[in-house]
């Protein structure tokens, strides 16, 4: 639904003033867009984002959640209160804004590797799993899917289901071209089989190593991230 005439020219002015860095003129600019059109969800999100950056950050939230009443999927202000719930420490509120994201773009690979890790963060394995099959399917990057083999993994070393891992583990070094699952797979087999003569790198370095598969993972898909 297209605002009146005098509410796109006066969000047109916000937008001129904001790229001009007036962010004052432009924070009132979008407030009076506002006023002409309250339900104007793309309105309200600019000027959430104003707010955050002002550290204003109950207004912000106000006019983010106010555009979520108008549009319940837009991401951009579930990506926004995201990051606010995830400074705030409340990191269940942030994945379920992350989560709702994830849901409503589907190919924004980045998006759901954040709802990933903070799934992982707060324990949700299941959460986490089901991101990560989402994932192996969605990246249409035939190299990128050890990636999503490491985040189940991953959860399964957390769980340690270790016949399960393995079996993770020995898909994975199939189509991992870079030999990143090396160190993974010696470490799983020695749960499932027990210690050899040879060493097998220890817990603590294969989460770090799945942990930096995760980062690499999202790294190549930032820029996707709105």
């Amino acid at each position: 639904m297209s605002g009146t005439a005098s509410e796109q020219q006066v969000l047109e002015e916000a937008r001129a003033l904001l790229e001009e860095g007036e962010v004052d003129r432009a924070r009132d600019a979008f407030r009076r867009a506002i006023e002409l059109r309250p339900e104007d969800a793309s309105a309200l999100v600019d000027l959430g984002h104003l707010e955050l950056a002002a550290g204003r950050k109950d207004e912000a939230v106000g006019y983010l959640e106010q555009a979520l009443e108008y549009e319940p999927d837009n991401a951009a202000a579930l990506l926004a209160l995201t990051e606010v719930r995830r400074r705030e420490s409340r990191f269940d509120d942030a994945l379920t804004a992350a989560l709702r994201v994830a849901e409503s773009r589907p190919d924004d690979i980045a998006t759901a590797l954040d709802a990933a890790d903070l799934a992982l963060e707060l324990g949700r394995m299941d959460e986490a799993e089901a991101i990560f099959r989402r994932v192996r399917t969605a990246d249409d990057e035939p190299e990128h899917e050890v990636y999503a083999y490491h985040g189940l993994i991953e959860i399964e070393v957390r769980r340690e289901r270790w016949r399960r891992a393995l079996d993770l583990a020995v898909d994975a070094t199939r189509v991992d071209r870079l030999g990143a699952t090396t160190d993974v797979l010696a470490f799983v087999v020695t749960q499932v089989f027990g210690a050899s003569e040879r060493p097998a790198p220890t817990r603590d370095d294969v989460e770090r190593l799945l942990a930096l598969s995760r980062t690499e993972h999202r790294r190549l898909h930032a820029g996707t991230l709105g």
